[in-house]
């Protein structure tokens, strides 16, 4: 009678290659044949393919006065065996990359990526990703970081240009103060706002003052810039940042917040509404159930009845819109529902405007010379 015996071997192959796995089959006459093994450890196209390789992922900033901008390079080398390839993925909070080379880097090369990132948020600690795609198998997503802490810029005053509310069709003007406390002189550049679509609603003027018309006694020079609402702006909140140049040291750029509010013959108004934000909360929602939510927009004074108003724009284009009938309650006031939907079935997303503006918007377009549109923030995030 023939006995037939399995036998099981494991081979240890060396640190790189790790352990292999085969199977010794004993044949009539002492023969043996060995099958094909089952490897653990990397395969030869993996030990052959290109490798990822950031030494010091994270950087730290250290403290940034707000308003402030930091960049940072980070070294990034090829240690595999094939050519590497960088693309650009996903960034935190508006996060700068520089751009990154489409041309493959080398085995043993390596090239360096810009990072940047401006401190446009309250003063605490922070930290800023991004996202680099590459063709390394092992690897696919390379995550670089800056981190720090946000300080009050020092040589500003106040820290914001604030207007509160602006009555639609009116001008009111917001003044802060650039100064140097450990130079002689000031030299500021063109101010620059971020909005296109609001700067031309804005006028920016900057006067050189002397150390006694300043606010810190400690300020050696220093300018006054000051900014001008201009009729047209569109109700509702808004906020820009003002960017101006200057030759403090580590302080080149400087940017300024700008907020306020125009009010007008046209309120909203609404479970989960924010009136001094201009914001509509809809929170958490399930894919697959959706949220829906009902303003309604209250029109005021002796022409109300011949206010119109209607659907601009939305973003993103998932969000439903509709405006309802308007409701006649007396001469001077009518109501009109706004109906804001997000359908079952909305892929998941994420619009909290969370440090930089990341909400949605639905723009209504108006008949009103003064205000000619009313912009309207919705904050959300679906879910699977």
């Amino acid at each position: 009678m023939r006995i037939l015996g399995v036998t099981l071997v494991a081979a240890v192959v060396g640190a790189t290659i790790g352990a292999a796995v085969a199977y010794v089959e004993t044949r009539p006459g002492g023969e043996a044949a060995l099958r094909p093994s089952t490897s653990f450890g990397p395969s030869a196209a993996e030990s052959a393919a290109p490798r990822v390789d950031a030494s010091e992922p994270v950087y730290q900033f250290g403290a940034m006065q707000r308003g402030t901008t930091k960049s940072h390079k980070f070294v990034v080398r090829n240690a595999g065996q094939s050519p590497l390839t960088l693309k650009v993925g996903n960034t935190t909070c508006k996060c700068t990359i520089g751009s990154v080379s489409d041309q493959p880097i080398p085995p043993g090369e390596a090239v360096k990526v810009k990072l940047e990132w401006s401190a446009l948020v309250n003063p605490g600690l922070f930290r800023q990703t991004a996202t680099i795609l590459t063709n390394d198998p092992l690897n696919p997503r390379l995550e670089l970081s800056v981190e720090g802490e946000v300080t009050e810029a020092t040589g500003v005053y106040p820290q914001d240009f604030v207007f509160g509310k602006v009555t639609a069709g009116d001008t009111k003007s917001a003044d802060v103060f650039v100064m140097a406390l450990a130079q002689d002189e000031l030299n500021v550049g063109e101010p620059e706002l971020s909005n296109t679509e609001t700067r031309k609603f804005f006028d920016v003027s900057i006067v050189p003052l002397k150390p006694e018309q300043l606010p810190n006694p400690k300020a050696k020079a220093g300018v006054r810039i000051r900014v001008t609402t201009k009729p047209g702006l569109r109700s509702g909140r808004f906020d820009q940042w003002l960017a101006v140049s200057t030759d403090i040291s580590d302080t080149e750029t400087i940017k300024i917040p700008i907020i306020g509010r125009v009010i007008g013959n046209i309120s909203i108004h609404g479970r989960m509404w924010n009136e001094d934000q201009d914001v509509l909360r809809l929170g958490h929602v399930k894919s697959d159930e959706g949220a829906k939510a009902t303003l309604n927009i209250v029109i005021r004074g002796d022409n109300a009845d011949q206010v119109k108003l209607s659907v601009a724009t939305v973003d993103p284009p998932e969000l439903m819109v509709q405006l309802g009938e308007p409701k006649k309650l007396k001469d001077t006031l009518i109501h009109l529902p706004l109906v804001i939907e997000i359908p079952p079935g909305t892929p998941p997303m994420a619009r909290l405007d969370i440090d930089q503006h990341n909400e949605a918007r639905v723009v209504l377009k108006t008949n009103q010379p003064d205000a000619p549109e009313m912009v309207l923030g919705v904050r959300f995030v679906v879910e699977r």
